[in-house]
């Protein structure tokens, strides 16, 4: 697989784009007035303590009180001292893990005061931002835990030789007192390469330290790296053959990174100086102006449909175009169109960054076999996801559930507001329901005037004069006044009003 990562700034928004075999895998965008909040690290106060949930909401500047729930709270402060230390018991030659007394946190956090918290995932909606006092630093090959000896592997990594000789590896170059764990992009890196980080990441952890400990009050310590820096910290690897910058201040930003982790990837840093718009040179604009739309194709001639509600994500997989040569042919039809679904809304997941609750209803498969094929195939490609994903088996309706972690808002959230008019239904009322609404009000209405004025938007203006005013004749008649339509634009849809009624605002309004 081919990899390249794209950055296109403009001063009202930067983008960076990840690119798998030509197609965009991950999209990621900030704006001047929104930048990304995970990862910065700020010293808050304690605002209110609720007991029933055993949380906190922390004030740390942002307008909406961050949430600090008790889980998140770092585990030397919610145990009694004389069980910090996790102890284990030997039983019948294994180990079993003894459950330590967790102390309220009403008795760890009192109003009022200031606390060292990092955000960990973004303001989403009417949420504020969630918090945590485990404070950690990201590299690109590493995570420095402080306050600990912890040393972690990635959980990717099934090699366990090779787990444990980086274990070993990392005790005998970092130094006491601070923690790592190593991310997946570091399990193939050199010995040099973890020292230039260790020493990076320290020298990062110094600097908030030191901040923090200046003045009192609400302040921000440490920012998460910009857009720029950070996809590349997360994202470039060995694997990604070609990156390229658009601007020159983009394209300096990348290479200072670079030198100084990984100076042999320096030669796949390249400054785009092209006329033609960087990602129109690689045919992505039109895959980024299908980002939002709710019909999604697949290249057997069926589509996959992705709506939003509340409490989940619903996928719905359907055959469409994709009828297959005749009747025997039928299960391996929808076999096949949901192995392109499975690909696909993978896909798709990475790309909008969906997250949350995610149910996937595919075509109901008679062949177990197939069944265990689109299964598999699901959780492979879940499995390559850099978020943390997980999966049911099909049920026998053949439904999916998946839950992948959210950090930020979608990006459907970023790029969109909730319409007006139906208020984020995705549905307004017909002409003819508003022809029947404004028939409920008149009748409503026990002393009209013989000349009724009624404001509508020209839609519900055109049906009321259909047909020789058909309509409108016939609430003449029923209503026993003269009924005078005049379109007003700014009304939406569903809107109505009376000029001669007093107060006769769309009585279902």
């Amino acid at each position: 697989m081919t990899k390249k990562i794209l950055f296109n700034a403009t001063p009202t928004e930067k983008r960076a784009a990840l690119l798998e075999n030509d197609k965009v895998a991950e999209l990621v965008v900030e704006r001047p007035d929104s930048y990304r909040l995970v990862g910065n690290i700020y010293r808050g106060k304690v605002m209110s303590i609720l007991p029933g949930i055993q949380a906190a909401f922390i004030d740390i500047g942002l307008g909406k009180c961050a949430f600090l729930h008790a889980a998140d709270v770092d585990p030397s402060l919610l145990l009694e001292e004389d069980e910090i230390m996790e102890r284990f018991a030997s039983r019948r030659g294994g180990s079993k893990r003894i459950k330590v007394p967790k102390i309220p946190i009403e008795r760890v956090l009192e109003k009022g005061q200031e606390v060292l918290v990092q955000v960990v995932k973004e303001p989403i909606g009417t949420k504020g931002a969630k918090v945590t006092t485990q404070i950690s630093l990201a590299g690109h090959f590493l995570v420095l835990v402080p306050d600990t000896d912890f040393i972690g592997v990635s959980k990717k990594s099934s090699d366990s030789a090779g787990r444990s000789r980086l274990k070993k590896l990392i005790s005998q170059i970092k130094p006491r007192g601070v923690g790592f764990i190593v991310r997946t992009i570091g399990l193939k890196v050199s010995e040099t390469e973890f020292v230039n980080e260790i020493h990076m990441l320290l020298d990062a952890w110094r600097k908030t330290q030191k901040e923090a400990l200046t003045g009192t009050g609400i302040k921000l310590v440490h920012r998460e790296l910009g857009i720029t820096t950070s996809v590349i910290r997360d994202l470039f690897s060995e694997d990604v053959t070609e990156v390229y910058a658009d601007q020159e201040e983009d394209y300096r930003d990348i290479l200072d990174y670079v030198k100084m982790l990984s100076p042999d990837l320096v030669k796949r840093v390249f400054h785009y100086r092209d006329k033609v718009p960087l990602f129109d040179k690689f045919n992505i604009e039109k895959d980024l102006d299908r980002l939002l739309k709710r019909k999604v194709w697949l290249k057997s001639g069926g589509y996959i449909l992705i709506d939003r509600t509340e409490a989940l994500v619903a996928v719905d997989v359907n055959t469409g175009r994709n009828v297959g040569k005749n009747k025997s042919s039928l299960e391996e039809t929808i076999y096949k169109t949901n192995m392109d679904a499975a690909v696909e809304i993978c896909r798709q997941l990475r790309l909008r960054d969906i997250g949350g609750l995610i149910v996937v209803d595919f075509i109901d498969m008679k062949s177990i076999e197939n069944r265990r094929k689109v299964e598999n195939a699901m959780r492979k490609m879940l499995n390559a996801d850099p978020s943390a994903t997980d999966c049911t088996m099909l049920s026998k309706f053949c439904l999916m559930e998946i839950t992948r972690k959210r950090v930020r808002p979608e990006l459907q959230e970023f790029f969109t507001d909730v319409c007006i008019s139906c208020g984020g239904l995705g549905w307004i009322f017909s002409p003819e329901t508003v022809t029947a609404r404004i028939d409920r009000d008149l009748r409503r209405t026990h002393k009209k005037p013989s000349t009724v004025t009624v404001m509508v938007h020209s839609a519900v203006a055109e049906y009321l004069r259909d047909n020789d005013c058909t309509i409108k004749s016939m609430l003449e008649r029923e209503h026993r006044c003269k009924l005078t339509i005049i379109e007003d634009e700014e009304y939406d849809q569903d809107e109505f009003s009376f000029k001669e009624i007093p107060g006769g605002i769309g009585g279902d309004c």
